[in-house]
């Protein structure tokens, strides 16, 4: 993940190593979101790589010269622009949205705070509706070159395993047993 942009003016080398300094944190912060990210889809046991990220931002921030702001800016912007690629081609699009959508639903299921439930409900909505626009997009496309999505999807998938169903509850009312005659 070495960042090999040109850093703009030409400045005096203090001016010149600080850019450098700054750059470099941006890519560490970015390469420790992205750490960040694979940790938590694979499970606590695998942070050591996490810690090791940790490690390098702490190191490029440590270095003289670097305005923190400005090098976490860098970097969540570095890594929104490739996660998230500005195009005009609709898959694109769909793909774009369903990401920022779980990306969203996942932040808010991880906040604590008061409101947290209820901003996560309205994350899980806008993530199902987005997973739905992306199959329908992708269905109409395939349909359109005579195709269908969903049939090669279902075609790839594993037969999913019968789910056990409950009983189903009659129509009709339980007729109450005689009562017991009184004994006299």
């Amino acid at each position: 993940m070495v960042d090999l942009r040109v850093i703009e003016g030409g400045g005096s080398p203090e001016e010149r190593r600080a850019a450098y300094a700054e750059a470099m944190a941006a890519d560490a912060f970015a390469g420790l979101a992205i750490e960040v990210l694979r940790a938590v889809a694979r499970g606590p046991d695998n942070a050591y790589r996490t810690s090791m990220a940790l490690q390098f931002l702490y190191e490029r921030l440590s270095a003289a010269d670097v305005h923190l702001h400005a090098s976490i800016h860098e970097g969540v912007r570095d890594v929104h622009e490739r996660l998230m690629p500005s195009g005009n081609d609709s898959y694109d699009a769909e793909l774009r949205w369903l990401l920022q959508s779980a990306l969203r639903l996942a932040a808010e299921m991880l906040a604590t705070d008061g409101f947290a439930k209820g901003r996560a409900s309205q994350r899980h909505d806008d993530f199902r509706r987005a997973l739905e626009s992306y199959l329908i997009d992708r269905e109409e496309v395939s349909r359109q070159g005579g195709g269908s999505y969903l049939s090669g999807l279902l075609r790839q998938l594993a037969p999913l395993p019968p789910t056990p169903s409950r009983p189903r509850a009659s129509g009709k009312r339980k007729t109450k047993k005689p009562a017991k005659p009184a004994r006299t």
